[in-house]
């Protein structure tokens, strides 16, 4: 088991995060660019150390603040894949993967042994002598990630390890990344900024905003109930925050949105979470969420039953999709005030057109209260 709890300043930003990852599991950091994703793995290298905190692995401690414990990089037992690789351009594969065990001095036959096996678990045996600028990409990757296995690591830390691939190349590697991570039972912390490949490899995903984790859990966790408006828009689904402030009947509740210039509300059907102990109360945090296939769009005022009417200005319309039956569809995003992020419906190019929608101009959203749902 990992567990790790770190709080510390690096200039003005501050970074405060705390969790837990299970032997040979693997734990996803997903977050924006800026989120604190890079430096949590440096202070789990032991290239940084936190102001405050802990880290253990396996019950052996190799950071704790008050215990004044601080064990170097070198002899932490993990294994780390930088985003550009770091290959030494003048070693050959072999000695780049040799590198970490020739510098602990382990014999001649052993590093030959192990460097050989390393480089079969990725494929690249056949290419041992050749040099980083003599390969691919992907290449290079599986090349990083040899070097990091063929010291055994107890943990493996791997930053934005398919960043740098192209689209085709990314798809390949990523599904030698998951045998590879599933086949060593590696305990593994993971850091990207994309969804798709927090959902494949994430047993656990921990999200991260700022220096602050703003939501963990599983995948159906994420993907289902979003607490933040970088989640949902990941997901793709309309995100409000605020605060219910009363009930209907048939499971209907009241939610005031968290905004300080205007008086919004939206009407959605309370979604029951297993976790939840009875019914959230008057004036507890909510957030709903909506599925833009769910949002009509009009130029005048609607005669519709549609309990959720919002009234704005097209800020964006993008291609979105090709249906089963060949018609095409566009993502309409409305900006509805300054302090809610737009609201995106996805609508037909034919009624786009027979709208004629354009950005500038007004229009009026709706969705049933029956399509929107609320969670606490």
């Amino acid at each position: 088991m990992l567990n790790v709890a770190l709080d510390t300043h690096l200039d003005t930003f501050h970074l405060a995060v705390d969790f837990q990852v299970e032997k040979g599991k693997t734990l996803v950091l997903l977050g924006e660019s800026g989120a604190g994703k890079s430096t949590v793995l440096r202070l789990l290298a032991g290239l940084l150390y936190p102001e405050k905190g802990h880290i253990s692995l396996d019950g052996v401690v190799y950071f704790d603040s008050e215990q004044r414990i601080a064990i170097t990089p070198q002899q932490r037992p993990f294994g780390y894949v930088f985003q550009d690789y770091v290959l030494f351009p003048h070693l050959t594969v072999f000695e780049n993967v040799a590198f970490g065990l020739r510098a602990q001095r382990v014999a001649r036959h052993s590093v030959q042994q192990r460097v050989m096996e390393a480089l079969e678990q990725v494929h690249m045996a056949d290419l041992a002598q050749r040099r980083p600028a003599q390969l691919s990409g992907g290449q290079q990757q599986r090349v990083a990630i040899a070097r990091a296995l063929v010291l055994q690591p107890e943990l493996l830390l791997l930053d934005e390890p398919l960043a740098a691939l192209d689209v085709q190349t990314r798809r390949e590697v990523r599904q030698e990344l998951r045998r590879l991570l599933a086949e060593t039972g590696i305990t593994t912390v993971l850091v990207t900024h994309h969804y798709l490949e927090a959902l494949l490899f994430g047993e656990r995903i921990l999200v991260l905003d700022h220096g602050r984790v703003i939501q963990q859990g599983d995948q159906y966790a994420l993907r289902e109930y979003p607490r933040s408006s970088y989640i949902a828009e990941l997901v793709g689904v309309n995100f409000f925050r605020g605060h219910i402030t009363r009930y209907e009947a048939n499971s209907l509740c009241i939610v005031q949105l968290d905004d300080d210039k205007l008086s919004v509300e939206v009407v959605a059907a309370l979604r029951e979470r297993g976790q939840s102990n009875g019914t959230p109360s008057s004036g507890d945090e909510a957030f709903v969420v909506v599925d833009p296939r769910s949002i009509t769009l009009y130029l005048a005022p609607p005669e519709s039953s549609a309990r959720n009417v919002f009234y704005g200005e097209i800020v964006h319309i993008l291609p979105s999709r090709a249906a089963a039956n060949g018609d095409s569809s566009v993502r309409v995003s409305i900006m509805l005030n300054d302090a809610t992020p737009p609201l995106t419906a996805e609508i037909t190019e034919a009624s786009a057109n027979r709208l004629d929608l354009q950005e500038g101009k007004m229009v009026y959203a709706t969705f049933k209260a029956t399509e929107a749902s609320a969670y606490t």
